[in-house]
């Protein structure tokens, strides 16, 4: 299915409401009243590409001055606000993490009209000022939208990336603890063969779980990848088109898995990086061939700045395209470790209580047929 093509939209009223019913949210025109409000329409970012406020962690974007208001008073402080790549990437940060539900949090789209949204945007904590949603209103107004008149518009359905089937029981939880240390209503049991329509996908790096949205489920859960087994919508294809995710670079790896169904990370049309990940996609192969059962894949190309949005280490192979981890879906890890220790030649990375191995092509490594190779280099993670 190809993936869905990038759209420049114009920094203005329209753009942003454009912009966030692409993202799916049903208030698109309560995401415009906000850059407008945060920006000082669209005159200023407080990060890169950054119109809508949205804080980082320490350490995380740009240090940039702000008010905010404390016990009553507004005080001057500095705090860290984050980075996007476009205006676009901005806007699905927050219509994921504020309108939809996001984790254990109930989206602002369940409200029942744009000015009950506003104030539940107050109520959940997006500022401090306790007259921010006046001023949403106050914007709505003067575009003409009006506040308890307007109906949520309808998102349109996303197109499914993949179908997930349960390799074993196995839970769908809202955060990465184990699921026997969560309550009831915090995880979704999943019986062995079950199957779920994902919609959204979302890598965690150095380690094995995705943060996925289910078709027809506005929730998003996070899934132990090595429980799971991806049943492509793939078709063959005589050349490799990178916008589409379901076609197969070799029989058995999808554009899909390498690019983790994120069309940011789609390779432009430098072909240096797309022949090292055909031939990292055939190192792939191979290991597959000899093992001779399926192989599951939990990261594989990761471009800057995704690899370290996504928590990826600074340097890694996945960046050039040169590295990817892989788990059995039917042997235990263990018995995978063992076996591909004496027959890979690059490096290697012990992910085995992740639930993973990575591997990389560093230093012309390769897969060696039979036993008796060493990996040029390994650690642990």
């Amino acid at each position: 299915m190809p993936a869905k093509k990038k759209v420049a939209y114009p920094i203005t009223w329209d753009g942003f409401v454009a912009a966030a019913k692409d993202a799916g949210t049903r208030y698109p025109e309560l995401v415009a009243a906000q850059a407008v409000l945060e920006s000082g329409s669209f005159m200023l970012c407080s990060g890169q590409n950054n119109y809508l406020g949205l804080k980082g962690k320490t350490g995380e974007g740009k240090l940039v001055s702000t008010y905010e208001v404390i016990n009553g008073k507004q005080v001057e402080l500095d705090d860290w606000f984050l980075d996007f790549g476009s205006m676009q990437e901005c806007v699905q940060y927050l219509c994921t993490r504020w309108y939809k539900d996001f984790e254990s949090y109930e989206g602002i789209d369940r409200a029942p009209t744009i000015k009950d949204a506003a104030h539940e945007l107050v109520a959940q904590g997006y500022c401090t000022d306790p007259t921010y949603a006046d001023k949403l209103c106050k914007i709505l107004k003067e575009h003409g939208v009006p506040l308890d008149g307007v109906k949520a518009v309808k998102a349109k359905p996303l197109p499914l990336l993949f179908t997930a089937v349960a390799l074993q029981d196995t839970w769908l939880k809202v955060d990465l603890k184990q699921a026997s240390e969560l309550d009831d209503d915090h995880k979704v049991f999943c019986a062995k063969g079950a199957g779920i329509g994902v919609v959204g996908f979302r890598e965690i790096a150095q380690d094995s779980h995705a943060l996925v949205e289910l078709a027809g489920n506005p929730r998003q859960l996070y899934l132990y990848e090595p429980h799971w087994k991806r049943e492509s919508l793939g078709s063959k294809a005589s050349e490799i088109d990178w916008s589409d995710f379901g076609c197969m670079v070799t029989p058995n790896l999808s554009v899909g898995e390498i690019l983790q169904y994120d069309a940011r990370r789609i390779p432009g049309p430098n072909a240096a990086v797309r022949t090292r990940l055909v031939r990292t996609a055939q190192q792939f192969q191979a290991i597959r061939d000899a093992w001779g059962r399926p192989l599951g894949v939990t990261s594989f190309y990761r471009p800057e700045p995704i690899n370290s949005q996504v928590g990826g280490v600074r340097g890694s192979r996945h960046v050039t395209g040169e590295a990817f981890d892989v788990y059995p879906m039917d042997k235990p890890l263990e018995t995978f470790y063992r076996w591909i220790v004496t027959r890979w030649s690059g490096a290697l990375g012990d992910g085995r209580h992740r639930g993973f191995i990575h591997l990389d092509t560093r230093n012309g490594g390769c897969f060696v047929p039979s036993s008796g190779a060493r990996p040029c280099a390994t650690w642990t993670y």
